[in-house]
């Protein structure tokens, strides 16, 4: 009887400890049952980002993060055959030693047990991977199969490439218009877990790699977008703009070769930026764009003959045959003025005039030709439409202020392409910042093919026009802070005064300043637009003062880089001389 008793208390004993182990470690994991199998999806690595010239922008590497489980650890029997149990001190310092942790602090985790699944560390080192994964040296380490998102020069083209979240999904830029190509195929693994629901990394039964996703390659060039930036940023900081932009594109194919916004933010960082630094100002900003317009109208009435480059305007502001005509400041002029007068000294009166004259309809038709409010088709998300309300419905002061750039709304990338079908005798090609989309095993998904959008202008009036907009960067013009030694400018400023959100009318002495060019002007090949947006009354608020000096350096160094011909080589011979 004494015997019996004996035997039943040790089987009541046995049984205390064997529920008390399994409701700590809810199962011991080294059964080999169904229940504690596991089937899951593995993500694909995401594709890269590369430049024109190659150049890595963006990529993706596989990384592990760790969390520490103390009920686990304490709970778990770890050791290897014929070797005694490790106890938990050994299995930290395996776990610090692998990681880089401090081994007091990580031994100090290890036993809060009312606090799981503490964070360690990330990494991508494989060998520290391997031996917490080993369940014969290592318990109660979570491990996540992560990719981290390295975007390789910081701030860089920020805006162009845009971001991807803390979960991984794609939250702007061509990370997110293009994330069906980026994000690839996922693979599966199968194999066993603890109680916990983590994997058994030596345990695996199926594993099936996931295809990784496409690399994309565009047309902008590292070194030029660096450029672009810091010309931008150092324009904005001494004329005391409160933002920017800067665009080049190639003046044949439409190709962006440097797209800059400022305020910028870092990709890496994506969930602190704020509204203003996430606009894409080149895309994503409609504003009147003011005296660069001007050049639309002119080349627009050119091309119908509707004038000649010489053809007079008289330049009286109260003039009863015209509608509220806006004024030219303080200017005085002769009492009559050329049509390429009015461009080279960027008068309000004259094309206002001409204009009018010229007529709204065939204006609106124009100005939709050139591109003007419709979307470009850039890749990126965001583009802004633009305003451009249909010509039955201009009233008088439209019909005057339209053709000088007021009451009309348009994104710089629109502009840039309106000017860009100047450069390339009157053929507007598509924008376009993606050259091809590469697949894993190298096959080419997708390649850009030059797509024409129109011809606003011919030929002939888009190589007259340039000569008409050559002096505007001399002694002449607007803009002789926008001359470049030893090339010819075909360009245009604008002072655009700032509409009042939700309001009528514009703010007192604000401005956004512009200077577009097209560099050679005889043999164009490149479009440069240069915007600084002030939210201040500053002196140099003009684009002839402001915007032309930073196209005048921008561009400088594009042409160096590109190695684009001098078309005036006297002039660099000269500046040797001195």
């Amino acid at each position: 009887m004494t015997r019996l008793r004996v035997q039943a208390a040790l089987l009541i004993l046995f049984a205390l400890y064997s529920g008390q182990k399994l409701v700590r470690s809810h199962i011991d994991p080294s059964v080999d049952d169904v229940d504690y199998m596991f089937e899951r999806e593995l993500k694909a690595r995401r594709g890269s980002i590369y430049d024109a010239t190659g150049y890595p922008l963006v990529k993706s590497v596989p990384i592990w993060e760790y969390h520490l489980d103390p009920v686990a650890l304490t709970n778990r029997v770890v050791r290897r055959k014929g070797e005694p149990p490790r106890p938990p001190a050994a299995i930290v310092k395996t776990v610090a030693s692998a990681l880089g942790l401090n081994f007091r602090e990580t031994l100090a985790k290890s036993t809060n047990y009312k606090n799981r699944y503490q964070f360690l560390a990330r990494s991508t080192d494989s060998e520290a991977h391997r031996i917490i994964a080993d369940s014969r040296l290592v318990a109660g380490v979570a491990i996540s199969d992560k990719q981290e998102r390295q975007y390789l020069h910081g701030t860089l083209m920020s805006h162009v490439l845009g971001s991807i979240n803390a979960e991984e999904e794609a939250s702007a830029g061509l990370e997110l218009k293009y994330d069906r190509f980026l994000t690839g195929v996922p693979g599966r693994i199968q194999g066993m877990k603890d109680a916990n629901g983590r994997e058994l990394y030596d345990k695996r039964k199926i594993s099936i790699d996931p295809i990784a996703g496409a690399d994309i390659h565009l047309t902008l060039d590292h070194n030029l977008q660096y450029e672009a930036e810091n010309q931008l940023k150092a324009g904005i900081e001494e004329f005391g703009a409160a933002a920017g932009w800067a665009i080049i594109m190639n003046a044949t194919n439409g190709a962006v070769l440097a797209m800059a916004s400022y305020p910028d933010f870092d990709p890496s960082a994506y969930g602190k930026t704020t509204d203003e630094q996430k606009l894409n100002r080149c895309v994503g900003y409609t504003y009147e764009p003011g005296s660069v317009m001007k050049v639309i109208t002119v080349a627009s009435a050119l091309n119908e003959k509707f004038v000649r480059p010489d053809s007079l305007y008289n330049t009286k502001r109260d003039d009863p045959d015209y509608y509220r005509l806006p004024g030219d400041g303080s200017h005085v002029w002769e009492p009559y003025m050329s049509v390429a007068d009015a461009v080279v000294h960027s008068s309000n009166i004259v094309v206002g005039k001409l204009g009018y004259d010229f007529g709204q309809e065939r204006l609106y038709n124009y100005m939709r030709t050139f591109g003007f409010g419709a979307k470009t088709g850039i890749e990126l998300p965001g583009e802004e439409v633009g305003i451009l309300r249909d010509w039955k419905r201009w009233d008088k002061a439209t019909w005057s202020r339209a053709p000088i750039g007021q009451a009309v709304a348009v994104t710089p990338i629109q502009l840039v392409s309106a000017y860009q079908a100047i450069a390339n005798d009157g053929l507007r090609m598509r924008p376009h910042l993606i050259d091809r989309i590469v697949g894993p095993n190298g096959e080419e998904i997708y390649r850009h093919l030059d797509e024409p959008m129109g011809r606003p202008i011919s030929a002939e009036t888009a190589r007259t026009m340039r000569e008409v907009m050559k002096p505007v960067a001399s002694a002449k013009g607007t803009a002789r802070r926008a001359a470049i030694k030893g090339y010819s400018v075909a360009g245009k400023t604008g002072t655009a005064q700032k509409k009042l959100p939700g309001q009528r009318g514009y703010a007192s002495g604000l401005y956004i300043a512009s200077f577009c060019g097209i560099v050679p002007a005889d043999n164009p090949a490149i479009v440069v637009l240069v915007s600084l947006d002030f939210d201040a009354h500053r002196p140099f608020h003009q684009g002839g003062n402001s915007s032309a000096v930073v196209f005048r350096k921008l561009t400088t160094e594009a042409l160096k880089y590109l190695m684009v011909p001098s078309d005036k080589p006297e002039e660099i011979f000269d500046e040797d001389l001195d």
